[in-house]
């Protein structure tokens, strides 16, 4: 019977203790967010935080700030900043909202994001995924891990 390894890096821990708290989050969507074009990382960070609001806004109504507990929650990761910048994230969301996310999030991220696109999948393998978007980050890199802000929302409490 073969032996799993262990990580030897503390970055290496870090990372497999990210993909089981991804993995324990139990997402729902697995999307990423393409901008195709060069921005900084904190440029992409404050978009995806504008849709998050805009998705929000459209799927629980204009007082969706005074209703965290309505508020989809999600995992983020910018991937390659210095080249071609682009956002993975995990969202969690009720079986409504994923369906209104699916209808509206495009015209959304169009509208944020002139000639940028968005890959929308039904996570079936939360481990997968987690490792797939977890593959450049360390500690750091760890700025590069987004988080909603209506929830305190840590992987390491």
């Amino acid at each position: 019977m073969a032996q799993a390894t262990l990580p030897a890096t503390t970055g290496e821990k870090y990372r497999v203790e990210c993909v089981r708290w991804m993995t324990d989050f139990n997402p729902d969507l697995f999307v990423t967010f393409v901008f195709n074009r060069g921005i900084s990382m904190d440029e992409a960070q404050r978009t995806f935080e504008k849709f998050h609001g805009y998705i929000d806004r459209r799927m629980i109504g204009r007082a969706f700030l005074r209703r965290p507990d309505k508020r989809s929650n999600y995992i983020a990761t910018i991937e390659k900043p210095d080249t071609n910048i682009h956002i993975h994230a995990l969202f969690k969301m009720s079986g409504i909202q994923r369906l209104r996310f699916g209808l509206i999030a495009d015209g959304i991220w169009e509208t944020l994001v002139k000639g940028g696109n968005l890959d929308i999948q039904v996570v079936h393998c939360a481990e997968g995924v987690a490792d797939y978007i977890t593959k450049e980050l360390r500690p750091q890199t760890s700025d590069r891990l987004l988080l909603p802000r209506h929830t305190e929302v840590s992987p390491f409490r």
